[in-house]
């Protein structure tokens, strides 16, 4: 017998507004595309012209379109072209630190967009010339995904093993306010196919202008040892949350996932864990999230492709129509994925999707994926 409960704020489906009057983000914004794909190319446009993004943030690189490549195909078609837009563009500028490397002291571009049509991951390396690795499981892994490592770009770091520690973790500041001005906020509007992108980035916007009302639901595994409650400690605070922020909510504690039959109507919001490949009520002909929708499911290779609509989660989530979600393209720990309290509260209180993801995120060079408009804001 699933354990259900309910929660039901006497103000039924309050929409949460915290409208900051912040100007336009556009202008810290650039789209990054792999020009050798067309509907890279189409959808990088198509996104631009919906943000008011300048064609001049528009950034085509000429790339593999594998969603694995190797750190070499990484540095010479991916990082080392985008860190020489930055410089031509005269988005950052740069100082020499104390080591020699590059040091940013200025930059305008905060969130970067990547399209559909780029690299996903990162293989290991078996050898890098000035890496350092550290001991441990942690400090011996290389791999990553693109994006985390982009989230980096203005490190100028040879060191390729290990996690670095996200500055912004935990933060409750816009990330233009923000003091590290090397840091990066990516996402990447992917998807199996180049419609359900479109329909992310029109949806959106559309629930920016109309709100995103519906129920939440929470499906935890009420785990109390093995490592395995911490990420039970995340689902057990956000329906606190939402019941102070009025959005009803259902939360299951049992070990398993929701069932196949369950009646999953009217779903905004969806945290849960913990199975291999998208399971339960996703499964069953007809079911669509709610326009908007946010929703994350953990598991260590939730993301480990995007292009299939029935592997793993993150895909299979917004192929079925949410807006955005999290994922991890090769095994992260529990401890340095996204905690999705963090990720919860600050979407609640008005901040970006790109934001609130980075603030709950605490390791950067590391498996992370985020999957949605970085600019959208559900309860701005």
């Amino acid at each position: 017998m699933k354990r259900l409960t309910l929660g039901l704020a006497l103000a039924g489906m309050v929409l949460v507004a915290t409208a900051r009057g912040e100007p336009s983000l556009a202008p810290a914004t650039i789209v990054v595309f792999n020009r050798d794909v067309p509907e890279s190319v189409d959808l990088a446009r198509f996104y631009a012209q919906k943000r008011g993004i300048a064609r001049d943030h528009l950034v085509g690189l000429s790339c593999s379109s594998a969603e694995e490549i190797s750190r070499d195909e990484y540095d010479a078609t991916m990082a080392e072209p985008l860190r020489k837009a930055f410089e031509e563009h005269k988005w950052w500028s740069l100082r020499q630190s104390a080591t020699g490397a590059p040091s940013v002291v200025t930059n305008s571009i905060r969130f970067v967009a990547l399209m559909k049509g780029l690299p996903l991951k990162i293989r290991a390396a078996t050898a890098y010339p000035g890496d350092q690795p550290a001991a441990g499981p942690i400090g011996t892994r290389n791999e990553a995904s693109v994006d985390s490592e982009l989230s980096v770009l203005g490190a100028f770091s040879a060191r390729i093993s290990g996690a670095i520690p996200n500055p912004y973790f935990q933060s409750y500041k816009p990330i233009p306010e923000f003091e590290n001005a090397g840091l990066l906020l990516v996402c990447r509007l992917d998807a199996p196919t180049a419609e359900i992108v479109r329909r992310m980035i029109t949806d959106a916007l559309e629930t920016e202008r109309s709100g995103l009302w519906g129920l939440a639901y929470v499906d935890g595994a009420n785990n109390s040892s093995g490592g395995r409650e911490t990420g039970d400690r995340w689902l057990a605070e956000i329906p606190n949350q939402l019941h102070k922020a009025g959005i009803p909510v259902v939360c299951d504690e049992a070990s398993d996932t929701f069932p196949d039959g369950y009646p999953m109507t009217d779903c905004a919001l969806y945290y849960g864990w913990y199975a291999d490949n998208v399971n339960g009520p996703f499964n069953q002909p007809g079911f669509r999230f709610l326009p908007g929708a946010i929703a994350v499911h953990i598991h260590s290779y939730s993301a480990g492709t995007l292009r299939d609509p029935n592997a793993g989660w993150t895909g299979p989530l917004v192929a079925r129509g949410a807006a955005a979600s999290l994922g991890n393209v090769y095994e992260p720990y529990l401890q340095l994925t996204a905690h999705l309290d963090i990720l919860n509260d600050r979407l609640l209180h008005g901040f970006t999707l790109a934001e609130s993801a980075s603030m709950a995120t605490p390791a950067l060079s590391w498996m992370t994926v985020v999957v949605g408009d970085p600019l959208y804001r559900p309860y701005a």
